[in-house]
């Protein structure tokens, strides 16, 4: 049995963007795509949500007028019930198939921290419930394996599509030792957190490299990016080439989209922490310095990567440990290495990530939930970059004798039955992630009257007087988290006994609520047009008492 694939593009955004000349490079690309696909064992269903007779060929009415993110969320769910897909691809960039715009969680009103009103994210085309913007469960834990093939917004360049699609159809596993040696760079700052990824991934702390001194003009730094496995702790910024590092008041560039043209080898497997890693943007852009320059992802695509995993608004990083989107990042590139299919590996990195959370019996914080919305996979998400021990049925090792191509037959069946398994599996911690997480509302006036107790150990967590940190004491957010769970979730994990409510009366199962206070802060400061912003949370029990603190920078 063969797994789907689908994928999903809006023709009158494309007809729109190109050249009738390029658009026929496209289908035709699309089509070797598909063949080399369906040579792997994957039926590719690819379909243009706007053409009512590819439409009407497989039941679902097309989109007419206006298309939104929640006609194609709504269109893309009519599909999935009908082909029930393992692999979705969103074909095209943001203005072809829009990002979802959701609040941001971590949003600062008051000027003093997180900018970003909202988050651009793909978030809600991978989850299998409907949308519904007031309810955050309804798209913030993924179930779905999914990935956007980008072209640039306002660009009429074919080759942001053709050239991955090249890397789509190409593509083969390939072994361990292709990626044992590893791009890794970070800020200074941050250099602790940056060892802990390198700890998590496998690899010696000794080849993490510091910016500054390393960096885009550096011998070690700029040779090192012909490696094939990179790892990105640094700083970014808006419609920029660069990513940057850091040392005190200084952000050299530590890496260029020029760089990576120009040394990156094909085959690559590369995730950043960097905010607005992931930023697509047209090289026409007259805001974009150095005219002409391409965005990072974009360069690292057409220069044969087989994906890039990054944020689209501000991430949030560990300092002393890894946090946010360290943990997003690590937990994917060992995925990868392992030999997982990239859009699978993307989608246990997020729900491992929340469900290490809950299995330590803590709540997600306001960070998380940002870190979940704005990370985003661009590539095919069903390109298994690595051999490995859990190899997709996507990526069979290349073929060497009559032998092992008979013994790959009879495997098949289980092959597959693994992948089904592997499926279930995802849907159901999906739903129970979900069903975890905490109500958050506004805290009663009462905890909030307790933050000025906090300020002290708040100001020793922005080094405020030392920094230069804008930091307004008044500004305080807290939050009400209560976690509540059912009668009947308490009785399916065996997790308490059932007792009598009275001497001849059913047995019944407790149910129970638990219920903390999470206390932000934040503090920022800009210095040669960088800003720097960090994220100070308290958390107490519901009397006030100090559960736990933490702080993460901005990227």
């Amino acid at each position: 049995m063969a797994s789907v694939k689908l994928s999903v593009t809006v023709r009158k955004a494309l007809v729109k963007k190109y050249r009738s000349d390029d658009l026929l490079k496209i289908d035709k690309a699309v089509k070797g795509w598909i063949a080399a696909d369906a040579a792997r064992g994957i039926e590719t269903v690819h379909v243009a949500l706007d053409e009512a007779a590819q439409m009407k060929r497989l039941g679902v009415p097309a989109i007419t007028g206006r298309v939104t993110a929640k006609a194609v969320k709504l269109t893309i769910d009519a599909l999935w019930k009908k082909l029930g897909p393992d692999y979705l691809v969103l074909f095209g960039g943001s203005d072809v198939i829009p990002y979802f715009v959701v609040p941001n969680p971590t949003y600062d009103s008051s000027g003093s921290g997180d900018d970003d009103v909202s988050v651009r994210t793909d978030n809600p085309y991978a989850c299998s419930r409907p949308f519904v913007a007031a309810k955050r469960e309804s798209f913030l834990v993924p179930d779905r394996v999914v990935g956007r093939i980008p072209d640039m917004p306002g660009d009429k360049d074919p080759g942001w599509l053709l050239d991955h699609l090249a890397t789509a159809t190409g593509w083969v596993p390939q072994p361990p030792k292709t990626f044992a040696s590893t791009y890794a760079i970070c800020c200074d700052p941050w250099t602790e957190a940056g060892k802990g990824c390198m700890r998590y991934i496998g690899r010696p702390t000794a080849g993490l490299m510091i910016a500054p001194p390393e960096g885009d003009n550096t011998p070690t730094a700029t040779g090192r990016v012909r490696l094939q496995l990179h790892m990105i702790k640094c700083h970014g910024a808006k419609l920029t080439p660069y990513y940057y590092g850091q040392k005190g008041n200084a952000y050299p560039n530590a890496l260029s989209s020029d760089t990576v043209r120009k040394k990156l080898r094909p085959n690559t497997i590369v995730a950043a922490m960097c905010c607005y890693g992931a930023q697509t943007f047209a090289p026409s852009d007259p805001r974009v310095a150095p005219e002409g320059a391409w965005p990072i992802a974009g360069a690292y695509l057409r220069g044969g990567a087989f994906g890039f995993a990054g944020s689209t608004e501000i991430a949030w990083v560990g300092v002393s440990e890894a946090c946010c989107a360290d943990m997003i990042v690590c937990r994917y590139l060992k995925a990868v290495v392992g030999g997982a299919s990239q859009g699978r590996a993307f989608l246990e990195s997020k729900q491992d990530y929340m469900h290490a959370i809950q299995k330590q019996g803590q709540a997600p914080g306001r960070e998380d939930e940002k870190t979940l919305l704005e990370y985003v996979m661009l590539g095919d998400p069903s390109i298994q970059p690595a051999e490995g021990q859990q190899r997709d049925p996507a990526g069979p090792a290349p073929r060497r004798s009559a032998a092992p191509a008979r013994m790959a037959a009879a495997r098949a069946p289980a092959v597959e039955a693994e992948r089904q398994q592997r499926r279930i599996f995802r849907m159901q911690l999906g739903a129970q992630i979900r069903d975890a997480l905490p109500i958050r509302t506004d805290a009663p006036r009462a905890a909030g009257a307790r933050a000025s107790g906090h300020l002290q150990a708040v100001r020793q967590l922005m080094a405020s007087g030392k920094g230069g940190f804008r930091f307004t004491t008044a500004a305080v957010h807290v939050d009400h988290v209560e976690t509540k769970v059912s009668r009947a979730q308490i009785a399916a994990a065996g997790l308490a006994p059932l007792r009598a409510a009275g001497p001849g009366r059913r047995r019944s199962t407790p149910s129970t609520s638990h219920a903390i206070y999470q206390y932000y802060w934040s503090g920022r400061r800009e210095v040669a047009g960088h800003k720097q912003i960090r994220l100070v949370r308290i958390e107490t029990d519901a009397k006030g008492n100090v559960l736990r603190t933490s702080m993460v920078h901005s990227s």
